[in-house]
């Protein structure tokens, strides 16, 4: 059955009857059309709303969530042949490598750099809002994740020794603690 004309709504049931199929479809490249639109070469990552704002005060102040909800955004980006979504967020992560490392040094006496649950277009890394979420020192290290991922996908050597700064102060973090 083709749900083309359909609302959407009524898609969402005929799926859950095993009867529009090509909803799975449409979502994922629904999916693809959202980073591509939203994580650019030279621009920012994407955020929790993406480029879809229309207030004065986002949600969440449009910050980055590196805490799982922009390593979700990008989560496909390797694996749906999208690489070059990644771009913004190795970019931050780079960014973030050096404005963590005063608070790695500030906060926990520790070499290499830190960022906790939140961060935005300035790369802040210190914990913010409130505390029993704020300091979760676990951002930097699971946002190099997605550097390592793009050298498994690619096996570019020189996007890993231009990588490898990243990488090894968010361990060296650990290492201390």
């Amino acid at each position: 059955m083709s749900g083309l004309r359909l609302e959407t709504v009524k898609r969402i049931e005929l799926f859950n009857e095993g009867k529009d199929v090509s909803l799975a479809v449409l979502l994922f490249q629904y999916g693809r059309y959202l980073l591509i639109s939203s994580s650019q070469p030279g621009g920012q990552p994407a955020n929790l709303q993406g480029i879809w704002n229309n207030k004065l005060a986002a949600p969440w102040d449009g910050k980055y969530t590196i805490n799982i909800n922009t390593e979700m955004n990008y989560w496909p980006a390797e694996v749906t042949n999208l690489s070059e979504t990644h771009q913004p967020l190795f970019e931050m992560v780079k960014e973030l490598s050096v404005t963590g490392r005063e608070t790695a040094r500030t906060m926990y006496g520790c070499n290499g750099w830190v960022a906790h649950h939140n961060t935005d277009i300035w790369r802040a890394t210190g914990p913010v809002d409130k505390a029993f979420y704020g300091t979760w020192p676990m951002g930097g290290a699971w946002l190099t994740t997605h550097l390592w991922q793009h050298y498994l996908y690619s096996g570019d050597k020189l996007f890993l020794s231009e990588a490898y700064p990243a990488l090894k102060g968010a361990a060296d973090f650990y290492l201390i603690i």
